[in-house]
């Protein structure tokens, strides 16, 4: 493993490691907002789903990963230069 890690282009690696970085923040981030909602809707049992009203509630969650994405890639632009 650390030979393989030790010939590949410090690019690929950079980029591989904030892939596997982003794919992890987005299935955390992305499994709180689906239950988030869901206790919203058991508590609230008038409300129906819809993707209007879970983008509207869950904001918060999809700035939150946005701004995290955004902070792993200035980390991706520093550790190129």
């Amino acid at each position: 493993m650390k030979e393989i890690i030790e010939t590949m282009p410090r690019i690929e690696l950079a980029l591989i490691i904030i892939g596997v970085f982003v794919l992890i923040s987005c299935i955390i981030f992305g499994y709180a907002m689906i239950h988030e909602y869901r206790m919203y809707l058991e508590n609230h049992w008038k409300a129906r789903y819809s993707f209007r009203d879970f983008i509207k509630r869950e904001r918060f969650y999809i700035y939150l990963l946005l701004a995290s994405i955004f902070i792993f890639l200035t980390n991706l632009l520093y550790f190129l230069e």
